[in-house]
Order: structure tokens, then C-alpha cells, then sequence
């Protein structure tokens, strides 16, 4: 049973933002057996995330009244908040038949240079400073200009690097070549249109959420269609490097103060979308202890070589220390599906700056795939166990193991990004938390 129940939220630094939030959740934790951290990823206000963390605890607390007597944890539940941005489908890959199309791109573009213009402090505001806003500023007036000046989309490049933070760039995911790449090569890789197979719905077309049309991926092509593409890459790198910093300098630090005042309290990290990334950032930062340290990833916004070894060769993922160094001592169970739409499409296009990949757009093996598409990737850890998300049942339930990493395809009960507060769902998280 939920005995407590906290919400804390953070700057786009990792600061708290009410250390009474804190004090709140340290000194409310007595009664607990396990502490489940929750953290939302793309939402344009709290009201977003809390719809979101309501609709999941709620069939958390119906599985929990299935469980046997005296065998449901006594749940303390922390609830994050962090300034996040809302991607959706039709904005990243805009639909519509070929009279529509560039005006659509156009005013996509438009709204991803809105949205990349805006830095909030903290959830749900409109923060904007004056260096950031020149910069943005002067990109949206580069555009008519685009299709005939290099100069010009040299400097749309440059405007929207300068508002990034190159310390979040790594291999497994294009950043590095983002911010190296002559800006004309980038123009140059992100012009042309890419097909992509998607799955059929009714009607026999696959359709874009969030209102969008019809579409078989984003055909577009040319300068504009490039120039959305770039600017859509800067605001999804600002969101992976806000998700880490809030999770290694924010979440990290809380969790270290949990575990001074209550060193056998077992931890279960979940997070959805970029708040996979945040989950598993933190979970970087602290070293082994003596209670068990579990985590979920709910349909994740990184790449799915992030806790790989070797993934080309050459480099590791971004949080392959998490494996190596044994930070998670329970199992990582990781949801994938290739009905998300945003990681399994739009990530892999934002981030495919420096091949051509005539592979599949966003499967297994696509360079830059997403790990909410296609699960973790060149990770040994993996286990073959358990590779599918199931139903809720009465019976045997996931033979997770510590020390291993699930992929469970989840094609049958996740039917797009946000679609991960179903019951089967919560159940996984109960299993992977119930593991000793």
C-alpha cells in the first residue's frame, strides 16, 4: 500500500525548488518499506504530469489490493517534476497530402523555433532571457533566406548551437557530429525525405497522434524541411541534457540524503520517456549500497545503445558504468514498442545527422534507434527470460533475476508514447520491484 505520498520539484539547474519538499519527503519515509521514484518526461505543465502519475499509482493501488496478505510493500512514492518540453508527433513529422505539406512544414518549423526560443525555470512556465531569445530570433528571420544563402543557413546552424550546451554531446546518438559537422553537411543530411514503414491502423494507414494526418514518415524534403529537422534536434538535445543534469545533480543528491538517513531502503527508479534518461542519470551517480536499487524504463527518449558496450566498436553508451559498476542491483526492465511513434520514429530522425542508413528507420538496427523503440542494444546484460510485457494474471509472474536487463516488447498493451500507466504496465514495475 501507497503510505506516503511526496512531490518535489526541480529547477532546470537540479536545484529543488522548495527545500520543504525535501525536508518533507526525508522525514516522511519512517514508515516505509520501499521508496518508488517516479519522473515524467515530455509535458508541457505539471497538470500534464500529474495526469499521468494519478492514472498510474491508481492501478498500482488496485494490483497492490490483489496481492497476497501481508505481501504488498509499504510504498512511499516521490513524485519529480522538471521543466520538460512536449514533443508531439505531428510537430515533429508534419503530415498532410503534398499540396499541404510545405506550408505545414513551415509552420512547424515555426513552432519548433517557438519552442526552442523558451527555457523555463521550472515546470509549465514561459521562461525566456534576452541572450537566448536574440539568438532564436535571429534564426526565425534567416529563413525566407535559407534556400539561396549558405551563409545564411550557416548562421541558422550556428544560432541554434549557441543555445545549446555541447557537454551532453556523445557517439550514441549524433550529438557529437551536431555540434562538429560543417553546418552546410548538416543542411546536406537532413534534406532529404525519409519513408519509413509504419504500423497500419485502421483504415489501413498508420496515423500521427495529437491530431496529426495520415503519413507513411516524414517525406519532406529540402532546405526548410532540413532547417525543421535541425531545430527539432536542438530542442530534443536541450531536453536529454536538462534530463541528465536534473538527475544527476538534482534527483542524485536527494536520493544520497535518502540513503544517509535510511541505508536499507530499497529504491525503484521509473521513468517515462525523457524521464527514462533522467531515472538512469541519476541512478549513475550513486555507488552501490547495501538496500536493492531497481529501475524501469517506460517507453525511454535515449538512445537504445545507452547501456551498451562497444555499440560501435569503439565507444560505450552514455551510462554503460550503471552495468559495469553494478549502480542498479536489481533488474532494468525496459518497455519497447514500435507503436510510440515519438521514440521510434522521431528520435532516430532528429538524431540521423551523419549516415546513411538504408536500414530500417528506427529498428534494432538503425545506428541511432531509441530505446523505447527497440530496447536496450548491444548490451550483454540482456536477458532472454522475459522479452514480452504481459498480461495481468493470477499465476506465475516475470522470473526477473538482479543484475539483469529486460526488454519486454510491449506491442500489445502500448499503443503510443504516453500509453504506459495501463495495468500490465504497473505490474512489470510491481515485478521488477518485487525482485530480490
Amino acid at each position: 500500500m501507497i503510505v506516503g505520498q511526496f512531490d518535489v520539484e526541480f529547477r532546470r539547474d537540479g536545484s529543488v525548488f522548495d527545500q520543504e519538499q525535501a525536508a518533507s519527503l526525508l522525514s516522511g519515509l519512517r514508515d516505509a518499506s520501499d521508496l518508488l521514484v517516479l519522473s515524467h518526461g515530455w509535458n508541457n505543465d505539471k497538470a500534464d504530469a500529474e495526469k499521468l502519475y494519478d492514472a498510474f499509482l491508481a492501478n498500482l493501488a488496485q494490483l497492490q489490493e490483489r496481492a497476497a496478505d501481508g505481501a504488498a510493500p509499504k510504498l512511499a512514492v516521490l513524485r519529480v517534476f522538471w521543466p520538460s518540453k512536449k514533443f508531439t508527433d505531428a510537430d515533429l513529422i508534419p503530415g498532410g497530402g503534398v499540396a499541404s505539406a510545405n506550408a505545414e512544414n513551415d509552420r512547424a518549423l515555426l513552432r519548433a523555433l517557438s519552442a526552442l526560443k523558451h527555457d523555463p525555470d521550472r515546470l509549465g512556465e514561459a521562461g525566456e532571457d534576452s541572450a537566448r531569445a536574440g539568438n532564436i530570433d535571429q534564426a526565425t528571420a534567416l529563413i525566407d533566406q535559407l534556400e539561396t544563402s549558405e551563409s545564411a543557413r550557416r548562421e541558422f546552424v550556428l544560432r541554434i548551437r549557441s543555445v545549446l550546451n555541447p557537454d551532453e554531446a556523445h557517439e550514441d546518438d549524433g550529438s557529437y557530429e551536431f555540434f562538429d559537422r560543417d553546418p552546410e553537411e548538416l543542411f546536406d543530411a537532413f534534406s532529404v525525405g525519409v519513408p519509413v514503414d509504419l504500423p497500419v491502423g485502421e483504415g489501413g494507414v498508420a496515423a500521427v497522434s495529437d491530431g496529426g494526418a495520415a503519413f507513411l514518415g516524414d517525406l519532406l524534403s529540402g532546405t526548410k524541411a532540413a532547417a525543421r529537422r535541425i531545430t527539432n534536434f536542438g530542442t530534443y538535445y536541450q531536453m536529454k541534457a536538462r534530463a541528465a543534469t536534473v538527475g544527476r545533480t538534482g534527483l542524485a543528491s536527494l536520493l544520497l540524503r535518502v540513503r544517509e538517513r535510511y541505508p536499507q531502503l530499497p529504491v525503484h527508479l521509473v521513468g517515462h520517456s525523457f524521464g527514462g534518461r533522467l531515472v538512469t542519470a541519476a541512478a549513475s551517480m550513486i555507488e552501490p549500497g547495501d538496500a536493492p536499487v531497481t529501475m524501469t524504463l517506460l517507453q525511454a527518449a535515449y538512445s537504445h545503445n545507452g547501456l551498451g558496450r562497444k555499440f560501435d566498436g569503439r565507444n560505450d553508451g552514455a551510462f554503460r558504468r550503471i552495468l559495469d559498476r553494478t549502480l542498479i542491483s536489481g533488474p532494468v526492465v525496459i518497455t519497447h514498442t514500435k507503436n510510440d511513434l515519438a521514440v521510434g520514429i522521431a528520435y532516430p530522425l532528429a538524431s540521423r545527422i551523419a549516415r546513411d542508413n538504408s536500414t530500417g528507420l528506427g529498428d534494432q538496427d538503425d545506428p541511432y534507434g531509441g530505446m523505447g523503440r527497440n530496447g536496450a542494444q548491444h548490451t550483454p546484460e540482456v536477458s532472454l527470460d522475459e522479452t514480452e510485457l504481459r498480461a495481468v494474471a493470477v499465476g506465475p509472474g516475470y522470473s526477473f533475476r538482479p543484475g539483469n536487463v529486460y526488454n519486454l516488447n510491449a506491442d500489445k498493451f502500448i499503443t503510443e508514447h504516453n500509453d504506459v500507466t495501463g495495468r500490465p504496465v504497473v505490474n512489470a514495475v510491481l515485478a521488477a520491484m518485487g525482485t530480490r
